[in-house]
């Protein structure tokens, strides 16, 4: 053991170890280093910021994002322990904030404290997407179609519903870009209009997947960008000759059909209450939608058969007693028309006391 150890070799107090004590060690090293400026490029349209050249969407609000921007202007030396930070902000107008920034710790057991002003810039650029929306931007179309008939109101607002939804689900995932420039209505459907293919596809395929039918895609050369060629596609949709909820005639029965998936039809036997599929025929004929369907009440059940009172000719007319109804005298069953042939769609519960007109879909 030297007379110098358990000395600082550079001051003489009092080290263990004799190495260099706290004061002499933090004389030359900066403990935290703030900036006096930072910078912040936001969206005034969406509220996105852009970082490092890319746009992102911005979760937080302008106040959170003040601190985060601070904290990311400051620098604390690794060795720095019992950290306390105190940050004081005041706009002093739309695109400048002025930020008080008080820091304080040890380091090698020495404690300090720093306080300093730094500069907040707003600084206002519309992003990439709001860009392309204003300018009406887009990559393509998505025409909704029915084959042989008028899309209903359900089959149009489901499809525009599908497409909001995709939009939300890809700019979630990150896709900023992705996104419904506008819809419109159509005398025969609708036509979604999209700004990249990635959404145009995806709506397309979750459209016929929710509605039946099929696309086809019809591409068409507008330009060209850096030695890329630039296309529009339109997809052509058309939705199948019926309709979840529609009844039809297949060969001697009636159906309701309670799901397609192209030209597979997924029912509901009107007569045995079973449930079947199968493939679309051409001799398939539309009856009516199963929300057309009128009240009639039951006058009385013999044999097998109920008597109904028919409001269109004010005459007691005897239909099949189908087991799955279980209609009695003084109920009130629905039912839809093939010419002369009365069909039972279904019975109305005691609880319902009338019948939402506002489901009600007309084919056209």
């Amino acid at each position: 053991m030297t007379l110098t150890s358990g000395f600082c070799p550079k001051c003489g107090v009092f080290s263990k170890n004799g190495e260099l004590c706290g004061n002499c060690r933090v004389k030359d090293i900066v403990c935290v280093t703030i900036l006096p400026r930072v910078e912040c490029i936001c969206c005034p349209n969406c509220g996105s910021i852009k970082t490092a050249g890319i746009w992102s969407d911005c979760l937080v609000k302008r106040d959170e994002l003040a601190y985060n921007l601070i904290n990311s202007a400051m620098s604390i030396h690794n060795d720095v322990k019992n950290i306390q930070k105190n940050i004081h902000i005041v706009d002093i107008s739309a695109n400048r904030s002025i930020a008080t920034v008080f820091v304080s710790g040890t380091l090698y057991d020495v404690p300090f404290d720093i306080s300093q002003k730094v500069k907040i810039v707003w600084v206002r650029e519309q992003c990439n997407r709001c860009c392309r929306i204003s300018g009406g931007y887009y990559e393509g179309v998505i025409q909704v179609r029915a084959t042989g008939r008028k899309p209903t109101s359900f089959e149009l607002n489901r499809a525009a519903e599908i497409a909001y939804q995709v939009e939300n689900r890809l700019q979630t995932a990150g896709d900023r870009l992705s996104f419904v420039s506008d819809i419109d209505e159509q005398k025969d459907g609708i036509d979604i209009i999209f700004s990249s293919h990635t959404i145009g596809s995806v709506i397309s395929h979750d459209i016929c997947g929710a509605l039946g039918g099929s696309f086809t895609t019809h591409p068409k050369l507008v330009g060209e960008k850096a030695g890329i060629k630039l296309y529009r596609v339109t997809y052509s949709i058309r939705l199948p000759r019926f309709s979840c909820g529609d009844i039809i005639k297949h060969g001697h029965g009636y159906f309701h059909i309670f799901r397609q998936i192209k030209d597979m039809l997924f029912v509901h036997d009107l007569a045995t209450d079973q449930s079947h599929n199968f493939r679309e025929k051409d001799s398939d004929v539309f009856i009516a939608n199963i929300h057309s369907a009128e009240p009639i009440p039951v006058v009385y059940r013999d044999a097998g058969v109920l008597g109904i009172l028919d409001p269109v000719t004010q005459e007691i007319s005897e239909i099949p007693d189908y087991a799955w109804i279980k209609a009695d005298a003084g109920d009130t069953i629905l039912v839809v028309r093939d010419h002369d042939t009365i069909i039972i769609t279904g019975k109305i519960d005691e609880n319902t006391q009338n019948i939402d007109e506002s489901a009600t879909e007309t084919r056209v």
